[in-house]
């Protein structure tokens, strides 16, 4: 019940109900299972979260799987949800701790939601007395499938800075990958699904990434020649995890976003130290850029002070401080450097590092972060436009 006190308890979270039918009745992805009947399943749904996050008992509805049996819903649908509730819960300005801790409560929801076995590795992946890891060809085919699926992520520019290790990390995760993935399909547990949300937590993966590393997944799939129908499978299987592997940096970037939003970009660029601060941080930009192997052919040449000056320029103007940067577009000055995401993930790195070097806190290095990713299709336009 100590989750349910810090939430404000049933009044409060009736407030964060509105607040987040406020923002899924907007979402396209979502809404149409909402908007029908809108009060009735917002009622019934209060009564079922306050209870669920630890409220009186009072919820007197059908089961959950009965409800919801004929909808449609999927993985991609509850983590939207999941997302709009994550937003709902930041527009109350509740604690980044506070908004995990209930994202994990309404995780378990999923397979109900679902109407899937909560048991990842019985009916779920069985057809026709076979489990998936069986149908997939079993476990040697599914670690010859995982090594190509990696050996792809390292050679696609959308997720190659993820997965670019050195080669003892590389094993680990290979073996991790396909650990998680063996359990999953029917066969030994081997992993421990309690591991995934912390161990993705600090990492800037996205939606985005994880659509691209499934993607990967069911190309190395059809490379071997695996079932259409076990591929199928596999992906709502995976897909069954998303949530833990990207609300760690859904959370973050959202909880920064709205911070600078509110108290504005000033803020910012004083909590990183003023003017000071930002030159020191991008004097040690510069000099990891310049040893960084992945990405110092941008940062080399005799106009190198002259990008310098002209970068520092612009950080000041992003990240909130007095600069008047009348440069050209940032469409217009990378158009010519063949940079792709993963030039830009290298640089991204790096800029944290420079932030953290010089003395930021882990959430002014987030603030940043965001404010410089919204740039990413401008900076990214020629690339993009290729592909």
């Amino acid at each position: 019940d100590q989750l349910f006190k810090r939430l404000g308890e049933s009044e409060g979270i009736t407030q964060l109900i509105d607040s987040l039918y406020n923002i899924a009745l907007m979402d396209n992805r979502i809404k149409d299972f909402l908007t029908e009947h809108k009060d009735r399943i917002k009622a019934g749904q209060t009564i079922y979260i306050v209870e669920l996050l630890g409220g009186p008992k009072s919820y007197k509805g059908k089961e959950l799987p009965d409800i919801h049996k004929s909808l449609g819903i999927n993985d991609y649908h509850f983590d939207a949800f999941l997302a709009d509730f994550a937003r709902a819960l930041m527009g109350g300005g509740h604690p980044e701790a506070l908004i995990d801790e209930v994202l994990v409560s309404l995780e378990p929801v999923r397979a109900d939601v679902l109407c899937r076995s909560r048991d990842v590795g019985s009916a779920s992946v069985m057809k026709n007395g076979q489990a998936l890891l069986e149908r997939f060809g079993g476990d040697q085919n599914l670690e010859t499938v995982v090594e190509a699926m990696y050996d792809k992520c390292t050679e696609d520019t959308r997720v190659k800075f993820h997965f670019e290790k050195a080669k003892a990390k590389q094993r680990q995760i290979r073996r991790k990958m396909y650990q998680y993935l063996s359990g999953a399909f029917g066969g030994p547990v081997q992993y421990d699904l309690a591991q995934l949300r912390p161990a993705h937590y600090n990492m800037n993966i996205t939606d985005y990434h994880f659509d691209v590393v499934a993607e990967l997944l069911v190309k190395a799939a059809k490379d071997m020649a695996v079932d259409p129908e076990a591929i199928m499978d596999a992906q709502l299987v995976v897909c069954r995890v998303r949530a833990d592997i990207t609300t760690g940096c859904t959370v973050r970037m959202e909880l920064a976003k709205k911070k600078n939003n509110t108290d504005g970009m000033d803020q910012l660029f004083q909590r990183l130290g003023g003017l000071d601060g930002v030159m020191a941080m991008i004097d040690r930009l510069y000099e990891c850029v310049e040893r960084d192997k992945r990405i110092n052919i941008f940062f080399e040449g005799a106009k190198l002070q002259q990008i310098k000056r002209s970068q520092t320029d612009f950080l000041i103007m992003t990240l909130g401080g007095p600069s008047e940067f009348v440069g050209r577009s940032l469409e217009d000055i990378h158009k010519v450097l063949q940079m792709t995401d993963y030039h830009l993930d290298c640089f991204m790195q790096n800029l944290s590092r420079a932030l953290r070097d010089v003395g930021a806190e882990q959430d002014a290095v987030d603030e940043s972060t965001v404010v410089l990713e919204a740039l990413r299709k401008r900076i990214l336009a020629a690339h993009y436009g290729k592909h």
